[in-house]
């Protein structure tokens, strides 16, 4: 199943991509920051400045996955190009408005909290406000936004092309990257090391040129903390998912504190698997004699069942994306690897983009992007100011969803085949949590390196493996390639500091389940209006309403206690 884009546009060559896109410049080029002081006029410039967001956005998004499934194809990356370079110029003529709102005299200020037409846009105007010592002028504004054309997006549209070209070869095939990763967990040990010097094989003779990439966008963060007066490099993060930097230095130290129950896994797999410690070419590996099939079509039955015994709309909303084609299965060449969903807008629908392998952990991902999906579907409800996922809640959904599955599958399964999906549970909180927040640990380390100079390829090998070392502790033997896998993780390159929002959404989303195993069928309508609230309020406010609250010691002995079971039942 490949996607239809015809919701957004009919092709490249639609003339209403271009109309939209002169459109959107017009109408910000018409708005006028004056209005802002006065509150009933106010109403009127931010309808027009979201339709002038949403008219450049969606040419924006139709261009970024027609792009995603032809990263090859000429006529795609003029197209990314062509609307980038338009999308930032609506951007641009949009900075007047937005500076002179962060900049906004406090008593004019809290006559637009106060106007009663505005009042389901005061979490978005107290959120534009909390970056106004970071907002520069007008001028300096529009060249940062110029400067991100040839920095940080090219670099990153450049990352995605050249590992898209990347094809490794097991056997008599020629593989790619999403299709040899998937072989880390192939039943048969000699499948998976081969797989194993393959894939980071590559990313070793490549780590020169990813290296430089990955010099230049971390280049670039430090000279937006300079030019913003940051004085933490989480703190640009921190304001954006509306934390405070403490909180994401108290989860960052709390997992590291819970490192052992890592190391405590892999020894036991290891004997499992008969030996003393754990190959990294087996740290993927299944448990189960043979690598179970699960074809899409399985796969989309399984979720949809597990979506829809836990709420009948949601099942309905999930099954919207297999009955309109708004998901593309398949990995192909010139396909970008990995698995996403694109949240839209109000006015649209999301999309999944999926390198679906047949097999239970391909089910897991459909699992996880249907979640985000379903999601982005919910929180249309609200007006596109209000639109979308904050951060902390950006992976609620998609974990959440996971588990649901995974209670599905242990209703099916022997006593044996339920240990070896509570193993496959415990990884999938090791790579979800813990890895996670060894990736934040790895960024922000090789961020503070890059302040003094250009790092070498073998450099970040160093602070890589001193990090996963740190993780799996004498549990692991590594081989020589292994510290090249930083390369291979586009994380690092498209965002700053997002990995770490996957360890604070997996606790969120264990705090959740807990209330849903508490409360049963009483939960859920608590747990839809948390997707549908979008980002109406800050994430405290939001999870408050269920019961969670970020912000307690309790939140996180709560998320750690239950992981701990879980791996107590596995020793």
């Amino acid at each position: 199943m490949e996607w239809d884009l015809s919701d957004l546009y009919l092709s490249p060559e639609d003339p209403n991509l271009e109309r939209d896109l002169a459109e959107a410049l017009n109408l910000a080029s018409s708005l006028d920051p004056k209005d802002l002081l006065h509150p009933s006029r106010a109403e009127g410039l931010f309808r027009r400045y979201e339709e002038a967001l949403e008219k450049a956005y969606k040419p924006l998004n139709y261009a970024s996955l027609y792009f995603a499934t032809r990263t090859q194809d000429p006529v795609a990356k003029a197209l990314l190009d062509r609307v980038r370079n338009r999308y930032t110029e609506v951007r641009n003529r949009l900075v007047p408005l937005e500076v002179a709102l962060r900049k906004l005299p406090e008593e004019a200020f809290q006559a637009l909290l106060e106007h009663p037409g505005l009042a389901d846009l005061r979490h978005f105007l107290q959120g534009q406000r909390a970056f106004a010592p970071h907002t520069l002028s007008e001028r300096e504004e529009e060249l940062l936004n110029l400067k991100g054309l040839v920095g940080r997006s090219a670099w990153s549209q450049f990352y995605t092309e050249y590992t898209g070209r990347f094809r490794f070869r097991v056997g008599e095939r020629e593989l790619t990257e999403m299709e040899v990763r998937a072989l880390r967990r192939d039943p048969d040990p000699k499948v998976r090391r081969e797989a194993h010097r393959e894939l980071y094989g590559k990313l070793m003779a490549e780590a020169p040129t990813l290296s430089a990439v990955f010099n230049a966008v971390f280049l670039d963060y430090l000279q937006d903390l300079r030019l913003r007066g940051y004085r933490h490099p989480l703190e640009p993060v921190a304001l954006r998912d509306e934390v405070e930097v403490k909180d994401i230095e108290a989860l960052l130290e709390a997992t590291r504190a819970h490192y052992p129950l890592v190391e405590a896994y892999y020894r036991w797999k290891a004997r499992r698997l008969g030996l003393e410690k754990t190959p990294s070419p087996d740290l993927l590996a299944p448990l189960a004699k043979e690598k179970p099939k699960v074809p899409f079509e399985e796969a989309q039955d399984l979720v949809l069942t597990a979506f829809h015994r836990f709420s009948p709309e949601v099942g309905r909303i999930a099954r919207e994306f297999f009955e309109k084609r708004w998901i593309d299965v398949y990995p192909r060449p010139g396909k970008r690897g990995g698995a996403f969903c694109s949240g839209g807008l109000p006015s649209t629908h999301p999309y999944v983009l999926l390198n679906h392998t047949d097999d239970l952990d391909a089910a897991h991902t459909l699992a996880h992007e249907l979640g985000h999906g379903v999601h982005f579907y919910l929180a249309r409800k609200q007006r596109l100011l209000n639109f979308g996922a904050s951060t902390p809640l950006a992976e609620t959904a998609s974990v959440f969803a996971e588990i649901l599955l995974d209670d599905l599958l242990l209703e099916r399964l022997s006593p044996e085949e339920r240990t070896l999906l509570l193993a496959e549970r415990v990884e999938d909180a090791i790579n979800t949590l813990f890895r996670q927040v060894m990736y934040t640990f790895f960024e922000r380390r090789s961020l503070e390196a890059r302040r003094e100079a250009a790092l070498s390829p073998e450099a970040f090998h160093g602070i890589w493996q001193e990090e996963q070392g740190r993780l799996y502790g004498d549990a692991v033997e590594w081989t020589e390639l292994d510290q090249a896998a930083w390369a291979g993780i586009p994380h690092f390159v498209h965002y700053r500091f997002y990995t770490y929002s996957y360890a604070l959404g997996y606790l969120v989303v264990l705090a959740l389940y807990g209330k849903y195993q508490e409360e049963g069928k009483a939960f859920v309508p608590k747990y839809l209006g948390i997707l549908e609230a979008g980002e109406s309020q800050s994430p405290k406010e939001i999870l408050a309403q269920a019961g969670v609250d970020l912000a307690s010691e309790a939140f996180f002995q709560y998320g750690f206690g239950v992981l701990e079971s879980w791996l107590k039942a596995l020793l």
